[in-house]
């Protein structure tokens, strides 16, 4: 059995008998993301955030901008600024996430149900959020499911095509190409970010080996029903499936729009049969 041990406003998964670790869930004052994130072994898959990426927090949701009205507010970045010139700052929202927060145990993990009000650079409510996030164990592997249910509220909402959104993640740098990884997709695709960068996938993975250590890695994949893509997939540890890449989306008020995402934090190496039981 799971319980959550709170460690000031991250909501820690631990496992009773073996105090094995699965991660975190919580909030700041602009939005509430996942982090830390471990494999079984205890390796770390994701960053909480980057110096020159500070918004860019674990597993997490953005998008930016979002419209409803003549109102706009962005929800990609958020404090501290990286400039003073930076367009990504402007008109600025922050995702407030209410303190009540719905938590269940079971016997592999720990679900969790945050409500959270995207509001606007003046505070006012743009469009309300369900934030569903399972954190659960397997044999091999580590799963944060995470749902993104926006609802407009408060008028029709839009969310213009943009490379800021949708829900991904920020890796691990030990992960990443520079640090000799390497990036996965289906169908044996290997290599650097252009194996999946703007395409469609099952799944996308980053990998590499400690030399103590052998293999570990994180591995993605969307829940939405038969969507494949397309996957925002950067060299420098930023990995997203992004709706909006392409077009804009648009939901009348009172309407909700969805986007699931599978994280799995593993040890050993990835093969096509671990990876066709975790894309189920």
């Amino acid at each position: 059995m799971f319980e959550v041990k709170i460690n000031a406003k991250t909501h820690l998964v631990v496992q009773n008998d073996t105090g094995r670790c699965l991660g975190g869930v919580g909030a700041n004052f602009y939005r509430p993301f996942v982090f830390p994130f471990y494999t079984p072994a205890g390796h770390t898959v994701v960053q909480e955030f980057a110096f020159d990426h500070p918004f860019h927090n674990g597993i997490f949701v953005g998008q930016g901008p979002v419209q409803v009205g003549e109102r706009e507010a962005g929800f990609w970045a958020s404090p501290p600024r990286r400039s003073f010139t930076d367009k990504v700052f402007e008109k600025l929202g922050r995702m407030d996430t209410q303190k009540e927060i719905e938590i269940t145990p079971y016997a592999d993990g720990v679900q969790f149900v945050q409500n959270v009000v995207w509001r606007d650079e003046n505070e006012e409510p743009l469009i309300d959020e369900i934030r569903t996030v399972n954190l659960y164990a397997l044999a091999d592997a580590t799963v944060c499911d995470m749902t993104s249910e926006k609802i407009a509220s408060y008028g029709a909402a839009t969310y213009p095509q943009t490379k800021f959104g949708s829900i991904g993640i920020r890796v691990e740098p030990r992960l990443l190409p520079v640090m000799g990884g390497i990036v996965l997709g289906d169908n044996g695709r290997n290599g650097g970010v252009e194996v999946v960068h703007e395409g469609e996938s099952d799944f996308v993975a980053y990998q590499n080996m400690l030399s103590e250590h052998g293999h570990f890695g994180v591995c993605m994949t969307i829940l939405n029903k038969d969507v494949r893509g397309p996957w925002f997939i950067r060299d420098y540890g930023m990995a997203l499936y992004n709706p909006t890449w392409t077009g804009s989306i648009s939901t009348p008020a009172g309407e909700r729009w969805k986007v699931s995402l599978r994280v799995i934090a593993y040890d050993g190496e990835l093969t096509t049969a671990r990876a066709a039981e975790w894309t189920q």
